[in-house]
């Protein structure tokens, strides 16, 4: 009898065991997501990502992502990523967590005519990082992987050559920028999220929309769109957003894993953003575009001026961080 409940004690011992190493190998879940389109950059560069901390992580942690409307809207995904139903949003900083109390400023990123070029976009999102940290920080996120989208056009269903052609055109934006941005040149402007632009150019509801070549042409929009206007009015970036919640449980050397493999998917973006603004663009053509230079930028540049004087004119917090992204040479 003995023998016999020292054989059972054992077998329970060796079980127990067995489940206690089963549980501590199971992978630590990183669901990550983007409103934008699997074959975008940014969707691509995410992609990278989640194949990387797979690789890197050794199986420790289990990183998938999701794409485009799959997970609802850009709003609907960062609150999830807030309430910990995501580890990690990639959004917009000023439509993303901009969207909320304190971070407001962030829609600074996407003010019209405010940045040279690209390369000095990118140097702006790496040097305030802390910055942004700082605002988002209350909502329990941590910014990381900062990556630009590129210089934005105009793509309508009328051609676009001059700002009077901008009068009485209704026009998608994301966010209160780029509603303002559009009412200063003469347009309307309405709010909806990129998963809905296909559908509301094809119906009508509004005459047309703004982005980079690269973003344009991976949601097909010149499907419906027949008329590209070279403006170069906005440069957008979208972020990294971390649960901080989930970070900070990581255990360092997997923290250290995550860093490095933002960077790493941040640099193949930019590279691959690079070359295929060029290439959605020769897409574009191919597919019926019809591309124009708008004739008097300067003109467009000059309405859209008194924007700045009205935006910091809302607080000192806007003042301030207005300073910090314009410090940046």
């Amino acid at each position: 009898m003995k023998k016999f409940l020292a054989l059972v004690l054992a077998l329970v011992m060796v079980l127990s065991l067995c489940s206690m190493s089963a549980f501590a190998e199971k992978p630590i879940e990183l669901r990550c997501s983007t409103n934008l389109a699997a074959t975008s950059t940014v969707g691509q560069g995410l992609a990278k990502f989640a194949e990387l901390v797979n690789e890197k992580s050794e199986g420790r942690i289990n990183a998938t992502a999701n794409f485009g409307s799959e997970l609802g809207s850009q709003a609907e995904q960062v609150s999830m990523a807030m309430s910990g139903d995501l580890e990690m949003v990639v959004a917009a900083p000023g439509t993303g967590p901009g969207a909320y109390e304190g971070c407001e400023p962030l829609l600074l990123f996407e003010f019209p005519f405010l940045f040279k070029d690209n390369d000095q976009y990118r140097r702006v999102m790496k040097a305030v990082l802390p910055e942004v940290n700082e605002m988002v920080g209350d909502l329990g996120f941590t910014a990381m992987g900062g990556q630009s989208q590129g210089a934005r056009d105009i793509l309508t269903t009328k051609q676009v050559s001059t700002i009077d052609d901008m009068k009485d055109l209704v026009m998608r934006g994301p966010n209160a920028v780029y509603i303002s941005m559009f009412e200063s040149v003469g347009a309307a402007g309405i709010t909806m999220d990129w998963n809905d632009i296909y559908s509301a150019m094809q119906n009508n509801t509004c005459d047309g929309c703004e982005g980079s070549p690269s973003s344009l042409h991976a949601s097909s929009l010149e499907d419906n769109g027949k008329y590209l206007a070279i403006t170069n009015h906005i440069i957008a970036c979208v972020y990294y957003f971390f649960n901080t919640d989930w970070l900070n449980s990581l255990p360092e050397d997997l923290q250290a894993v995550i860093a490095e493999c933002v960077d790493e998917a941040t640099a193949y973006q930019e590279e691959i953003d690079d070359a295929d603004q060029g290439a959605a663009l020769d897409a574009m053509k191919a597919n019926g575009v019809t591309v124009t230079e708008v004739s008097d930028i300067d003109a467009w540049k000059e309405a859209c001026a008194p924007m700045t004087e009205e935006y910091l004119s809302r607080g000192d917090n806007w003042q301030a961080f207005y300073e910090v992204l314009t410090s940046v040479e």
